[in-house]
């Protein structure tokens, strides 16, 4: 239960903060899906992480954290309630579904991953929005051409995943530690360091 607040709460600064710093600078380039990259992160080590009492998080706790992370975006972005959380939702869903089926190793297959879910958050969105077009007054020509912007945000985030993968590791494994746990790193097999 724990591991679902620090995911949360990581979740929460991330989005905060990247939006904070987007706004002080005054970037106006696409700003990276740090929920989709702990998405990733939650659903490809919930059960690399397993104890012998099962995984750390379950499947329903874990898309319960999935579910606050879309609801945060969705008051952070304005988008009407519930539209990113439910994508959120079933791209976490999808996601743990890969996770079962592919090996998710490297730094840059972890940054890859990380982009294909906030693609699919992005592609679930609009499927949402082209539904309510109607209902909410929304010009669905304008859905359709705002469309191609969508690489944009995947590429901010694959760029962004390796940061926030290791952010998550280092405050879960921080968590650990504290509680006198060992927790297997997601980061490959450690190398001695070189001594001369």
């Amino acid at each position: 239960m724990i591991r679902a607040v620090l995911y949360t709460l990581l979740g929460w600064t991330l989005l905060a903060s990247v939006a904070g710093l987007g706004h002080s600078f005054g970037l106006t380039v696409m700003l990276p899906s740090t929920s989709a990259v702990l998405l990733a992160h939650l659903a490809f080590t919930r059960e690399r992480a397993s104890r012998p009492s099962g995984p750390e998080l379950s499947l329903p706790l874990g898309l319960a954290v999935a579910i606050a992370l879309g609801y945060l975006e969705d008051q952070h972005q304005g988008t009407p309630i519930g539209a990113l959380a439910l994508a959120h939702g079933l791209a976490y869903l999808l996601t743990v579904w890969a996770g079962t089926r592919i090996a998710v190793e490297s730094a840059v297959v972890r940054a890859l991953a990380a982009g294909v879910v906030a693609a699919l958050v992005d592609l679930l969105t609009f499927g949402e929005l082209m539904l309510l077009a109607e209902r909410l007054a929304i010009d669905p020509r304008a859905l359709v051409h705002a469309l191609p912007q969508l690489r944009w945000h995947g590429l901010a985030t694959v760029l962004a995943a390796p940061a926030v993968w290791l952010l998550a590791d280092v405050v879960l494994g921080l968590w650990d530690r504290l509680l006198g746990r060992n927790r297997p790193s997601t980061g490959g097999a450690r190398r001695p360091l070189a001594t001369a």
